[in-house]
């Protein structure tokens, strides 16, 4: 059985969303575990590690979302190919 939810494009979005959160939740993460200057107007105090934490956290729970999008992607690309349309030439 076929579990789709996500169509072709909101699997593609979610996939570079999710691509893009990740990178940019360990980047902040190290700025906040080394404390950077750059971050240090968003820390009040010893909030750093914290903080950092934090963005680690996120940054799994999008690597979660990035794993969905990835198996809806393979789930539209089986369905299309048993269709018998493979969209190519299509944008």
């Amino acid at each position: 059985m076929v579990y789709r939810f996500c169509g072709p494009k909101c699997s593609n979005c979610c996939f570079v969303l999710s691509i893009w959160g990740i990178i940019m939740l360990i980047i902040l993460g190290i700025f906040f575990k080394t404390h950077a200057v750059t971050v240090s107007e968003d820390v009040d105090g010893d909030g750093w590690d914290q903080t950092a934490i934090n963005c680690f956290i996120a940054a799994g729970m999008y690597g979660f979302t990035l794993l969905i999008s990835i198996w809806q992607k393979y789930e539209n690309s089986r369905a299309a190919y048993r269709a018998g349309s493979t969209n190519s030439g299509r944008l």
